[in-house]
């Protein structure tokens, strides 16, 4: 099924789905962003946002077995929510833009959980692409939906096109995945004892881990480039490899987050 129908008749538990004008018309949240949006809305017609959607972590999937970030299983069922997709159908053709607000990392990690085997929108992933809502990114979000409507050029080429401008080679990927992780825990440490109840700070932290080492191992493991010439085509050896970088990732656990006391100045 493609993405357009599918999430015009199959996404459920949704805070709003439909076309992206009454969604300007309604929606506080994304306020800051409306311009961006109405320019989107008026580059094509029927342009709909299906905003607030769960998607299910698949315990399950090979990747998530390996990756092995236990913490990620104790989030309650439902727990990643996609902020924004915006979706549209131009003849043949039906696209979606999966838009995170936090980085493009994640936003890679959420696309990857989203299109998985046996999930959801396994057969939607070539319909579809992860960028990151920010001030700094809406030129390049912009440029992929002119290219995306327009067809001239392939989908996973205009995702390659970014993952380059952002995520850089697998090594420079790693670098930064470390340097994220490393600052999410810092955050929602210093955050953590401030607050009476600190739940959803940490359920927030253990989510943004698991979308960073998500998207290191399955940009790690997509990559057949890596595959022959470093693995000399031994998916074994690229599995391993793979594992390897993830763990480096650092992390606190959920339960060091919990018993955090404030330090006494």
């Amino acid at each position: 099924m493609a993405v357009f129908e599918f999430l015009s008749n199959k996404a459920q538990g949704y805070f709003f789905n439909g076309l992206l004008a009454d969604f300007l018309d309604n929606d506080k949240q994304f306020e800051q962003y409306h311009r961006f949006l109405a320019e989107i809305d008026g580059m094509a017609e029927d342009v709909r946002v299906c905003a607030d959607l769960p998607v299910r972590i698949n315990h399950r999937t090979i990747s998530n077995q390996i990756i092995r970030y236990k913490d990620s299983f104790k989030l309650p069922e439902g727990y990643l929510r996609v902020p924004l997709i915006i979706y549209w159908k131009r003849e043949e053709l039906e696209r979606a833009i999966v838009l995170l607000t936090t980085t493009y990392i994640e936003a890679k990690g959420c696309y990857y959980c989203m299109t998985e085997p046996d999930s959801a929108f396994s057969e939607c992933r070539n319909d579809m692409i992860a960028m990151c809502l920010q001030d700094s990114s809406l030129a390049d979000i912009k440029k992929a939906f002119a290219e995306m409507d327009g067809g001239t050029r392939a989908v996973g080429a205009i995702q390659r096109y970014y993952d380059h401008r952002y995520l850089g080679n697998v090594d420079d990927m790693k670098e930064k995945c470390i340097e994220l992780s490393r600052q999410v825990f810092d955050e929602a440490s210093a955050r953590a004892v401030e607050t009476e109840d600190r739940t959803p700070i940490i359920y927030d932290a253990i989510l943004r881990a698991f979308l960073i080492k998500k998207a290191l191992y399955v940009h790690y493991m997509m990559s057949k480039e890596l595959l022959s010439t470093r693995h000399e085509g031994d998916v074994k050896k690229q599995r391993q490899f793979a594992k390897a970088y993830t763990d480096e990732i650092p992390i606190v656990s959920l339960s060091a987050l919990w018993r955090l006391e404030k330090t006494e100045e």
